[in-house]
């Protein structure tokens, strides 16, 4: 017996150990979700092993659910405190949420444990850089280099703290010096190439563009700010090339189009700068500084009342921009407002004054101070990508930093490799759960949800498919065509047993695949007749009702959708409509909460029922019953995080969503990434 104890243990041992492996490889070809739920079978059956919560931390990482992935780093170094690459890794996603100072902590700690590790006095120098502690990061680069002296990202992160001690000299000897020893360093040439812009060393910035490019011919970015750096030499021809290069590669170039948009009213091509401006607020509303210059193109081409709706917008957002205001007062005079007009003009002409006063008296306070500045170059008036200070609508945006863009959108694609939550999909709560007889499978294989009462009615084998319990049904031709075929056979055999109330069920259960809903309802009522508590008929009438008024608010074009996320949403509730259908559908699963209170499918379902009334707290509270009773609910953790993040808690939102996406909806890492707002750095100078 013992021996066969221990045979059985070390079987066990092996299994845990295959599925860790298999694991790990599906993280290394970037099976992100995936690699989590084998992470999952780990950690359900040894709780106790930190490596598969530190492994699932990283799958979450690179899904950008930073919350998720800390809490499972504090998990594996709680369990195992040496654990270095938790530190590195928890480290790294402090620095990500503007957290540098304990991003630092997390990075000496390391280093205690082991003073060579590479990889996180790295990280370390980066975090005093982070916290504008410039001599620190050099010293700590100092010693890296000291331990390896060709390690190019070193030198070039030295470089950077260097430039920010501001020693431009010798920041520049430190890329040259990259660039020596890796010539096929992007990085280096870059940090080189903005250091030369930066300097007006125009001609040494274009070589290095122009040995970027090289390298890396697709990437717009560097066309981009190639084409700054030839605009800065005069060469028009070869800056608009290069921002049309730019924005074939990649249309949604937002940079490119602002800067575009620019050349061409320099260059007086007003009909196609309208076209980039108008492109480029269809990418991005808010993006005001591409507003004020469609409006005064607007006016430049003679459609004044194009320019009013624009003028209105910049000056509702920006009340003491003066130019706006003289602007809008030639609009409206121009379409005979002259009594509007005349206050326009008034409105700009005392900002412009009180702005000319304050102008004076700061040159006043400083008449006495020595300039010691010389300057020893000049640009052409450009700004940075972030700058988005309206006075400067009509200076270039110069690119200052490069790698990949987190606002390109990939193609969405069947599968569930790779950076998921970067995809273009459509955010919405997850639908009601239902009986089905054709459930249609996940991608993920997730176990499908048990309910008594369901394998109570498979047990009877009235029916040759088992019934399961879902909210996502699988129908094709093929199913559908099946389904009116047994919904024929059924009849048949209601003709023959009448009373059998399981009968009515199944059919009506087919008759809701197949979109036929009031047949559906008709044979539910049926079967409530001649057993008013059967739990089964109750969920699937009420969730007939309820997709049948889905349908009825989708034909209604002045209808809203409940609840629509987007980053531009104010959250303002919009009015919709009651039915009466909506009191039936509660009615029916409040009596399945009579007969079974801890049936969680009713609970979920009224909590769908609250938002389509905007009842939002009502929704929580029962989406929290739901998860009470069964802390696996995938679904409930989904929607329950979707209605936070529309009330305005983000936080509490996305540790729901970071849930879901644990579970095996992997859409919750998309709200994730385009919903988390990251604090500002902390930026403490502690020199």
């Amino acid at each position: 017996m013992l021996l066969l104890l221990s045979c059985l243990h070390a079987g066990a041992q092996f299994n845990t150990t295959r599925i860790m492996q298999i694991g790990r490889n599906a993280l290394y070809f970037e099976d992100y979700v995936l690699s989590i739920q084998y992470f999952n079978r780990v950690i359900n059956v040894k709780p106790y092993l930190a490596d598969p919560y530190y492994y699932r931390g990283v799958a979450k990482y690179y899904l950008d659910d930073l919350g998720g992935a800390a809490t499972d780093c504090d998990i594996a170094i709680g369990i195992n405190p040496f654990h270095l690459d938790a530190y590195n890794l928890r480290g790294i996603i402090r620095l990500r949420q503007g957290r540098s100072r304990d991003a630092l902590d997390d990075f000496t700690q390391g280093l205690r444990l082991e003073p060579d590790n590479i990889n996180l006095m790295m990280n370390k120098g980066i975090a005093h850089i982070n916290l504008n502690q410039y001599q620190d990061a050099v010293a700590t680069y100092d010693t890296l280099l000291t331990r390896d002296h060709r390690n190019v990202n070193a030198i070039l992160y030295r470089g950077i703290a260097i430039v920010n001690q501001g020693d431009t000299l010798r920041a520049l000897d430190e890329f040259t010096h990259a660039t020596q020893l890796n010539k096929y360093s992007p990085n280096a040439y870059i940090y080189r190439a903005l250091l030369n812009y930066q300097l007006a060393r125009y001609n040494d910035a274009l070589q290095d563009y122009n040995h970027l490019i090289q390298l890396r011919p697709l990437d717009p970015d560097l066309h981009a700010a190639r084409a700054i750096t030839r605009y800065n030499l005069d060469d028009l021809r070869g800056c608009l090339d290069d921002l049309n290069e730019a924005l074939r590669l990649d249309p949604r170039n937002t940079l490119a189009l602002a800067n575009r948009g620019i050349f061409r009213i320099e260059t007086g091509d007003y009909n196609n700068a309208i076209d980039d401006f108008t492109r480029l607020l269809a990418l991005n509303p808010d993006d005001d500084l591409a507003l004020y210059n469609r409006a005064g193109l607007y006016i430049q081409t003679g459609q004044p009342g194009n320019a009013l709706p624009d003028l209105n917008i910049i000056i509702a957002r920006h009340p003491d921009f003066e130019p706006a205001y003289y602007q809008r007062a030639n609009v409206k005079q121009q379409l005979g407002d002259t009594e509007g007009a005349q206050l326009d003009y008034l409105t700009a002409e005392t900002f412009r004054h009180e702005r000319t006063q304050k102008a004076l008296t700061a040159h006043n306070d400083t008449t006495n101070t020595t300039d010691t500045t010389t300057t020893k170059h000049t640009h052409r008036h450009s700004r940075s990508r972030n700058d988005n200070d309206i006075r400067k609508y009509d200076q270039m945006v110069i690119v200052t930093d490069f790698g990949d863009n987190d606002d390109k959108l990939q193609q969405d694609t069947p599968n569930i490799r790779g950076r998921i939550q970067d995809r273009d999909i459509a955010i919405d709560l997850e639908p009601v759960f239902a009986l089905s007889f054709f459930p249609a499978d996940t991608i993920l294989q997730r176990p499908q949800y048990y309910a008594t009462t369901v394998q109570t009615f498979n047990n009877t084998k009235t029916y040759q498919l088992p019934l399961v319990i879902t909210n996502h049904e699988y129908t094709n031709n093929t199913t559908t065509a099946l389904c009116f075929e047994h919904i024929h056979n059924i009849t048949s055999q209601i003709n023959q047993q009448p009373d059998n109330y399981n009968l009515y069920l199944i059919r009506g259960t087919l008759q809701a695949t197949v979109l036929n809903y009031n047949n559906a309802l008709a044979d539910l009522n049926v079967c409530l007749l001649k057993q008013p508590d059967n739990i089964n008929a109750l969920l699937n009438r009420a969730a007939t009702r309820y997709k049948t008024v889905e349908v009825i608010r989708s034909l209604d074009t002045d209808n809203t959708p409940d609840i629509t996320l987007n980053h531009h949403n104010n959250n303002t509730p919009q009015t919709t409509f009651s039915i009466l259908d909506y009191d039936l559908i509660l009615t029916d699963l409040n009596q399945i909460l009579t007969i079974d209170p801890e049936f969680e499918f009713a609970h979920y379902n009224i909590a769908l029922v609250h938002c389509a009334r905007r009842q939002f707290d009502l929704a929580i509270a029962a989406l929290d019953k739901a998860i009470q009773i069964n802390p696996q609910f995938a679904e409930a953790y989904f929607n329950r995080g979707i209605i936070k993040i529309y009330q305005g808690n983000q936080q509490d939102g996305t540790t729901d969503l970071s849930q879901a996406g644990e579970l095996g909806i992997y859409k919750a890492y998309n709200v994730i990434k385009r919903f988390t707002t990251q604090p500002d750095n902390d930026n403490e100078n502690n020199n």
